[in-house]
């Protein structure tokens, strides 16, 4: 991204971010990407341009980026104005975006393609799993091994495509900005093992185990009571439909309680822990490591938390919040919110906000929740996990935004990035 700038700002004449009069670059950007790439955009002075994402209503999911229609469009009207493109695939809940058809469009317009493939990298290591998106026809792609791999915890990988159209030398000199000059030999060998790892034929065969074992693990959830197991739209990729990671087991089975209760009530009963706790689903992730008894053992735990009839206010409560007005900062939060994704407001893109960078560095002040709605961000605010900002610096905030987050926090969720713990006072960028 920080490279990327420089490119754009050669192309105007001028330093980016208001710079010189000049415009900022634009990164075309998915509103469900993780904190760190807006994160990026404070760092290089960039503007997010939105990217559009399916929703699948019925489940209550976010699906795929919709490069079909919103990509093309986005590239013909922001022009040379983009320094790149960036895709998130797969998603923590692992659905695949449609990368090769990304990287023609952008190689078309010769823009960098980024996918931000945290959670697949261990796509490719065994039949009937995705193929990864570096032979897709991404130019960079960003992998957490730690995740799916052996690695230690914030072990990753940068993969550059021989194809890239950055000139040579750029993105090391980029990294020299971000990393630490004494890296974690620890990490750097534990990245080497999860290499070797991805190669060897046990665990290339125990992968393949594990994909059966999740599918069983499907079959049998989607019987219990009151849980419904995510099914890709259009019959999945062999159907012509969204394409996902079979290793991801997502259920919703919001009518027992909300997802962080049931998460606690999993680990606390039955020593089961779920790899994203949401307000309506549980996801769960398999791999190389995963057996038939944790199978037997998921299956159960879930069936007995989902059978405590004590959390099933919470199916009321979510259906209430659909028509309710946003809170105020004095009023007790909704236990659940009806959800609030897609479409967020697109600040920068329709000239209301500030760059993250200029918002972020604008002088800023805490006023009360109410008085914020409105008012333009000074701080990134989302639940973690997943770490998907629900406003973020130069956004309007938003009263449905608002609501959104004070309910995840009253659901508990852990709520990170914010001034006031409690959500009473938001900071906000100075009028």
């Amino acid at each position: 991204c920080v490279r990327a700038r420089g490119r754009v700002d050669r192309r105007h004449g001028g330093g980016g971010g208001g710079g010189g009069g000049a415009p900022a670059p634009k990164v075309v950007i998915p509103r469900n990407a993780h904190k760190s790439a807006l994160h990026a955009l404070v760092t290089s002075g960039a503007a997010p341009v939105w990217l559009d994402s399916r929703w699948d209503a019925a489940q209550q999911l976010v699906l795929d980026a919709d490069v079909g229609a919103s990509l093309p469009s986005l590239l013909e009207r922001h022009g040379g104005e983009i320094a790149a493109v960036l895709l998130v695939s797969p998603t923590y809940h692992g659905v695949l975006s449609d990368v090769e058809a990304a990287s023609r469009l952008c190689r078309a317009a010769g823009v960098p393609l980024i996918v931000d493939e945290a959670h697949g990298s261990h796509l490719g290591m065994a039949p009937g799993l995705p193929r990864p998106a570096l032979s897709r026809g991404a130019d960079l792609v960003i992998q957490s091994s730690h995740k799916t791999l052996g690695a230690m915890t914030q072990a990753a990988m940068l993969h550059i495509s021989a194809d890239c159209p950055l000139p040579h030398g750029v993105v090391p000199q980029a990294l020299e900005l971000v990393q630490s000059s004494s890296p974690s030999y620890l990490l750097l060998a534990s990245l080497d093992a999860a290499r070797w790892q991805y190669a060897d034929a046990d665990a290339r065969r125990d992968t393949a185990a594990a994909i059966a074992l999740a599918q069983q693990a499907r079959c049998r959830l989607s019987q219990l009571p009151g849980v419904r197991v995510f099914a890709p739209p259009g019959g999945g990729a062999a159907g012509g439909g969204v394409e996902t990671d079979p290793l991801r087991v997502v259920v919703r089975c919001d009518d027992a309680g909300s997802g962080f209760d049931l998460d606690e009530a999993l680990i606390e009963r039955h020593g089961v822990y779920c790899e994203l706790p949401e307000l309506r689903h549980l996801t769960f992730a398999f791999s190389l490591g995963t057996t038939q008894g944790d199978v037997d053992l998921l299956v159960e735990a879930l069936r007995d938390v989902t059978a405590d009839a004590d959390a099933a206010p919470f199916a009321a409560a979510a259906d209430d919040a659909a028509s309710a007005p946003a809170a105020s900062a004095s009023e007790a939060a909704p236990a659940a919110p009806a959800p609030v994704w897609l479409p967020l407001p697109a600040a920068v893109a329709d000239g209301r906000g500030l760059t993250p960078r200029e918002a972020f560095f604008a002088p800023s002040e805490l006023v009360d929740a109410r008085e914020a709605v409105g008012r333009l961000s000074a701080e990134l605010v989302c639940s973690y996990p997943p770490g998907i900002p629900v406003f973020f610096p130069g956004e309007p905030i938003t009263a449905e935004a608002l609501q959104h987050i004070r309910a995840l926090r009253a659901a508990g969720a852990d709520v990170c990035g914010c001034s006031d713990a409690s959500l009473a006072r938001l900071c906000v960028v100075v009028e």
